[in-house]
């Protein structure tokens, strides 16, 4: 076997190639500046886009949104069986329970991702925020102000409103303010896509073996419930949490350095001077925290900010603001990477369907670094 590059974790490894997105001139997709999509497009077209691979017109962008409306329903018993799920468990463990429901109950089941994957992809995203609303419904009575009289209106698709909209709707009960949703709207555009973070790569490892795009987005999602993945937004809250005040921030900094923690919300593979989905959602945790009057907790996350790149030269991720930011918008802590998932699921089916289209499993190999040449003996002689 040649000696190939070797990292543990594969950092900067070339695993594939991928037309979806581009981490190398900041932050694309299919060729689209993040910049121009999030000040230009909505969720519902940025998800057009990595799943058509072009941008809609109006007539194409019509007929998607007509077919969401169309697929945003749970078949009947999904809601009676997610509620016999034993409580401990989390709403993202939940909802892995609830999308192998809805592939059992899916007309293309069963179809390789190459043959159905767009259809499928389209269904997930106009029911899995009905399962993750269901969820909540189920778990917390009364939860996030949903009463008797907005149950009804609050807990159906909207074709007329955007993907944020119903899915704050959906979560808490009311619609929410030109600004929160315009917020969740940026900050679910950023979330949908980043090329190949372990749960996209387990997706396209899945796609490459022309399994259905359900087992494809189970595989992503039971790679991404890892705390390595998907609780950083939960622990950035938890640093918050652990400061009591600004003047504590450069100690606290410090301890964990000396230590050699990691502090969550801070560093990124690619981006290792500014992560630009950070700078892009700042504005609007600082506009959300005022009108929350969380203005002094955003002041503490600017400080800490600050002290870190200071103290340790290393920029804030996607994760710090995003935590933040669904804090400041009322959403509980253990729902974040729930919503996380309504929207990079999209992200998960296009990987699928690319690596699918390529015609060959993924098949690495390993380097072996066991013991050589033992010389067998039978049970009766081996040392106890």
């Amino acid at each position: 076997m040649a000696t190939e590059f070797y990292h543990p974790g594969l950092r900067g490894v070339i695993a594939g190639e991928t037309d979806i997105c581009s981490l190398d001139d900041g932050l694309r997709y299919r060729g689209y500046c993040i910049y121009d999509l999030v000040q230009g497009a909505s969720f519902f077209e940025v998800a057009y886009l990595l799943l058509y691979e072009q941008l809609p017109n109006e007539e194409r962008f019509a007929d998607f949104i007509s077919v969401l409306a169309d697929e945003a329903e749970l078949a009947d018993g999904i809601p009676e069986l997610l509620e016999l799920l034993p409580l401990h468990i989390s709403p993202l463990e939940a909802l892995r329970t609830g999308i192998n429901l809805l592939s059992h109950g899916d007309p293309q089941s069963g179809e390789a991702v190459g043959e159905a994957g767009q259809a499928q992809a389209i269904r997930m995203l106009a029911r899995v925020p009905l399962l993750l609303s269901t969820i909540c419904s189920q778990r917390y009575p009364g939860w996030e102000g949903e009463t008797a009289e907005n149950k009804k209106e609050y807990r159906r698709f909207d074709p007329s409103l955007s993907f944020s909209c119903n899915l704050f709707r959906l979560l808490q009960g009311r619609s929410p303010l030109e600004l929160e949703e315009h917020a969740l709207e940026v900050a679910l555009i950023l979330a949908i896509e980043h090329e190949f973070t372990p749960s996209s790569f387990s997706a396209r490892l899945a796609g490459s073996t022309h399994a259905d795009i359900y087992s494809a987005i189970q595989a992503a999602l039971s790679t991404f419930i890892g705390a390595r993945h998907s609780g950083a937004d939960r622990s950035v809250l938890e640093v918050l949490d652990a400061i009591p005040g600004q003047e504590d921030a450069e100690e606290w900094v410090r301890a964990r350095q000396e230590a050699g923690d990691r502090i969550a919300g801070f560093g990124h593979p690619v981006f290792t001077e500014s992560d630009p989905r950070a700078a892009l959602l700042e504005s609007y945790c600082q506009r959300i925290a005022q009108l929350r009057k969380q203005a002094s907790r955003e002041e503490l996350a600017g400080v800490i900010e600050d002290t870190v790149w200071a103290q340790m030269r290393l920029p804030s991720n996607f994760d710090w603001p995003f935590g933040r930011l669904l804090e400041y918008l009322g959403f509980r802590r253990d729902l974040h990477p729930a919503i996380f998932v309504c929207s990079r699921l999209v992200g998960w089916c296009a990987h699928a369907m690319e690596q699918s289209s390529s015609g060959e499993a993924i098949r690495p190999r390993a380097r072996y670094r066991g013991a050589e040449h033992l010389e067998f003996e039978p049970i009766w002689r081996r040392d106890a």
